[in-house]
């Protein structure tokens, strides 16, 4: 699959986004409009790190793509872990548990994306 944008720039926007994610995890924000009977939240947990492990589960081989996950999962657990000690936020078990569920439709996004190739993100 050739590549939409160079290699570097897909790294750099990814990096981009993570850092997103860590400011957004850590100021303080205001409660979300309720839309979808309480688990707006939820859903933005899975939603955000469903982009995140799609975004860079194709740019790397498929081998990698637990370790994407796991680093994924672990700035999203450390993120919860920071969040408890500011008193503007709070930390949730559950949200860990949708943050691990969009991982996985990530994962499956990517495959969906990089059909057949065994190693995805490789320019040819």
């Amino acid at each position: 699959m050739p590549y939409l944008i160079s290699p570097r720039v897909h790294l750099r926007v990814g990096w981009l986004m993570i850092a997103a994610v860590i400011v957004l995890s850590l100021v303080p924000i205001g409660p979300l409009p309720e839309l979808a009977g309480g688990y707006e939240d939820k859903l933005a947990h899975g939603f955000i790190y469903s982009v995140l492990m799609a975004w860079f589960a194709v740019i790397v081989a498929r081998p990698a793509w637990r370790d994407v996950a796991i680093a994924l999962s672990a700035l999203g657990a450390g993120l919860e872990c920071c969040q408890a000690l500011l008193p503007y936020r709070t930390a949730s078990f559950a949200d860990i548990v949708a943050n691990t569920l969009g991982l996985v439709l990530g994962s499956v996004i990517a495959l969906i994306l990089t059909p057949g190739s065994p190693r995805a993100g490789r320019a040819k």
